[in-house]
């Protein structure tokens, strides 16, 4: 009886982690995010007075809203008018050269010079009133 010839058996290479289509997918879903939160709504819905001369003003670093009932929010935290002026007065002159102001189109025209005062009072150059567009 003939012996039985010996298999050969070829070695396959070690499974390995492909890392470029890992990185290739992480980027992907980064743009993806970046884009997506770039058209996101405030997190605050205020009804903003209407104008038909309104125009998009680009900038700023804080953003102020006074909701219906006349509560101030500052970047969408709560604060009491003494904490926004005191948060305001903390900038060094320059620093902060733009405040959107965005009001709900019921709050009172008393309060929303109130809030005007307070950022005046402060090292803010300008205020940028927000509107929607008709």
């Amino acid at each position: 009886m003939a012996s039985p010839t010996p298999r050969r058996y070829r070695r396959l290479p070690p499974p390995a982690i492909m890392v470029a289509p890992i990185v290739d997918i992480v980027f992907t879903l980064l743009i993806f995010i970046m884009l997506v939160s770039r058209f996101l709504q405030p997190a605050l819905e205020v009804e903003l007075p209407g104008s038909t001369t309104a125009t998009a003003i680009e900038g700023g670093e804080l953003t102020i809203v006074l909701d219906e009932a006349g509560r101030v929010y500052l970047n969408n935290q709560p604060v009491t008018d003494a904490l926004l002026a005191e948060h305001l007065r903390g900038f060094a002159a320059g620093e902060v050269e733009l405040v959107h102001l965005r009001t709900d189109a019921k709050v009172g025209l008393q309060r929303v010079v109130e809030v005007l005062d307070l950022i005046r009072a402060s090292s803010v150059k300008r205020v940028a009133l927000e509107a929607r567009a008709q």
